[in-house]
C-alpha cells in the first residue's frame, strides 16, 4: 500500500506493544451520538437529490450501518460524493487515493458453516441465523471516498424535476397498496389497531418534500406490521414516550430516508426534538442498537421498493418481446428474483437471456427437454400455475389484489398461506397484495391457513412460524 495513505485497520505497533483494539461499532456510535446532539445526523437534515452511499466498482450500494456510517462521514467532511470504494478497488481502475487521506472503516459479515470456522464470535447484536450449523465472520474494511480519489471520472446526479419526484412519490404509495386515508387535520400518524395510514391533506404541507416525507414516514411504520415484517419494536410499543416507541421511530426515519435516496424524492424530515434524548440514550446503552435500527430500515425499505419494482414491471408498456429458447442440456432456465420473468442461461457459452413470464410459452422444457420431476416444464406449466396464483388471490383477496413473483436473492414475506398452484404457494401479505412462491425452492411447504415468514437468500429459504401480537397503538409523526 502506498505509504502517506492511512487504511486505519492496519495500525502498526509502537514501542514493540500492540494498539488497544479498536471497537468499531462503539466508534460509530459515538460519533453518532454526537451528531445526534449537534442536530446533524443524517436524518435529521433535509436532503435534495440525496444519494445512498454506493460502490462504482460492484455497482452495488451500502446498506444498513455501513449506509449510516457513509452518510455521516460525508456529512462531517464535507462530501457530495456517494461513492466508495476500497484502496484496492481503486488500484484496480487505475485511479489513485490521494497522499495522506484517511479512509473509513465499515464492516462485512459472512455467513459460513459451523464446521468451516472454529469459535468464531457471532454478530453482536444484529440478525441472527437461527441455525446452528451456520455462524457468523466479522470483517473490517476501509473505504474511501471518491473525492480523496485522484482519476476517477467526476460524479454525475441524476438530475430530477419536481414532477418527478411527485410521481415517483405517488408511485411508490399506490404500488404498496397501503390503506391510505387523508382524514385528519393537524396529524398524521398510522394506526396499527386497523393497519392503516392517516394524512392530512396535501394542501396542508407547505411542499411537496414535506408531503411526501411523512408520507414515506408512515409507511415505513406500516411495514412493519405481523402480516408483513413483523418488526418487533411496531408491534411492542404502546404509547408516545416509551423506549421502544421512540426506536421504532427511529427505524421508520432511517426507512424514509433510505426509501428517499433510492427514488430520488426529497427528503424534509419532521421535528426531531421529542425524540432526540430518547436516541441518545439508547444508543449510549447497547452500541448495537442504530445497526440494528439500519437493518430494519433497510429491510423496510427494500420491502417497500420492491412492491413497487413488482408494479412496474407489471405495466403493458413495461413489457418487452425476447425471443424463446428451449432446454436441452445445455440450457438451465430458472424464475428470476422480483423481475417477472424467466432466466436462460446457456451454459456453453456463458449467454444469459430473459424471458417475462406472461411470454413464457417457449422455455426450454416445453417440448420434454432435460426436465426434471417436480419442475416446471414450460409455459404450459409455469405460466399457468402463475396465472391461478393471480385468480386465487383475487378470489380471496378481491378484484384489486395484486399478485407478485418471491424475490429469492433476499427477500422477505410475512403473512398467510391463502392457497396453492400447481407450482405455486400463494400467500398474502397484505390486504390487497399477494406473494406467489416458486415450490419447488421452498422445502416443506407450510399448510394453507398458517401465518408463515418465508425469508430467502441466494434462493435458499427460511421458514418460521409466524406469531401475532396483539397490543394495539397509533404511531404518531
Amino acid at each position: 500500500m502506498t505509504a502517506g495513505v492511512s487504511t486505519e485497520e492496519n495500525l502498526q505497533s509502537v514501542d514493540g506493544l500492540n494498539p488497544p483494539k479498536r471497537d468499531h461499532r462503539q466508534e460509530v456510535t459515538d460519533s453518532i451520538i454526537n451528531m445526534l446532539e449537534q442536530g446533524v445526523a443524517p436524518w435529521q437534515k433535509p436532503w435534495q437529490g440525496i444519494g445512498i452511499p454506493l460502490n462504482p466498482t460492484t455497482e452495488k450500494a451500502y446498506r444498513g450501518g455501513n449506509a449510516v456510517h457513509l452518510l455521516a462521514t460525508a456529512i462531517q467532511r464535507g462530501y457530495e460524493d456517494p461513492r466508495w470504494m476500497t484502496y484496492k478497488q481503486a488500484a484496480e481502475n487505475d485511479w489513485q487515493v490521494k497522499k495522506g487521506e484517511k479512509g473509513t472503516r465499515i464492516e462485512f459479515w459472512a455467513v459460513k458453516q459451523q464446521s468451516d470456522v472454529k469459535d468464531e464470535p457471532d454478530q453482536p447484536g444484529g440478525e441472527l441465523s437461527g441455525e446452528r450449523d451456520r455462524r457468523f465472520i466479522h470483517r473490517i474494511y476501509t473505504v474511501f471516498n471518491a473525492k480523496q480519489i485522484e482519476g476517477i471520472p467526476p460524479y454525475t446526479p441524476k438530475e430530477r424535476t419536481e414532477f418527478e419526484s411527485v410521481e415517483a412519490g405517488e408511485r411508490i404509495l399506490s404500488s404498496s397498496g397501503a390503506n391510505i386515508h387523508h382524514d385528519q387535520l393537524d396529524r398524521c400518524f398510522y394506526s396499527r389497531a386497523s393497519d392503516s395510514i392517516h394524512l392530512a391533506p396535501k394542501e396542508a404541507f407547505k411542499d411537496a418534500p414535506g408531503y411526501y416525507g411523512t408520507a414515506l414516514h408512515e409507511l415505513s411504520h406500516w411495514t412493519g406490521h405481523p402480516s408483513r415484517l413483523n418488526r418487533s419494536t411496531l408491534n411492542e410499543s404502546y404509547r408516545f414516550g416509551d423506549p421502544t416507541y421512540a426506536r421504532e421511530e427511529l427505524r421508520a426515519e432511517l426507512a424514509s430516508l433510505f426509501i428517499a435516496a433510492e427514488t430520488g424524492i426529497p427528503h424534509d424530515p419532521a421535528s426531531h426534538a421529542a425524540y432526540v434524548g430518547s436516541w441518545v440514550e439508547a444508543l449510549r446503552k447497547d452500541k448495537n442498537e442504530i445497526f440494528r435500527a439500519a437493518h430494519d430500515a433497510s429491510a423496510a425499505a427494500d420491502f417497500v421498493l420492491s412492491l413497487d419494482k413488482e408494479r412496474t414491471k407489471s405495466l403493458p408498456e413495461n413489457k418487452t418481446e425476447s425471443q424463446p429458447e428451449r432446454e436441452n442440456s445445455r440450457f438451465v432456465s430458472r424464475l428470476e428474483p422480483g423481475s417477472g420473468t424467466v432466466g436462460v442461461h446457456d451454459k456453453r457459452f456463458g449467454n444469459d437471456h430473459h424471458t417475462p413470464i406472461d411470454q413464457a410459452d417457449h422455455l426450454p422444457g416445453r417440448n420434454g427437454g432435460d426436465k426434471q420431476p417436480g419442475k416446471p416444464g414450460g409455459r404450459s406449466e409455469l405460466s399457468e400455475s402463475f396465472q391461478e396464483a393471480r385468480a386465487l388471490a383475487i378470489k380471496e383477496l378481491g378484484q384489486e389484489a395484486r399478485t407478485y413473483v418471491a424475490q429469492t436473492q433476499g427477500g422477505m414475506y410475512c403473512g398467510k398461506i391463502i392457497g396453492e398452484t400447481q407450482h405455486h404457494l400463494v400467500q398474502s401479505i397484505s390486504s390487497r397484495t399477494a406473494v406467489a412462491h416458486l415450490k419447488q425452492l421452498v422445502e416443506n411447504p407450510p399448510d394453507i391457513n398458517h401465518n408463515v415468514v418465508i425469508s430467502y437468500r441466494n434462493d435458499k429459504t427460511q421458514i418460521r412460524e409466524l406469531r401475532e401480537r396483539s397490543k394495539t397503538a397509533e404511531l404518531a409523526r
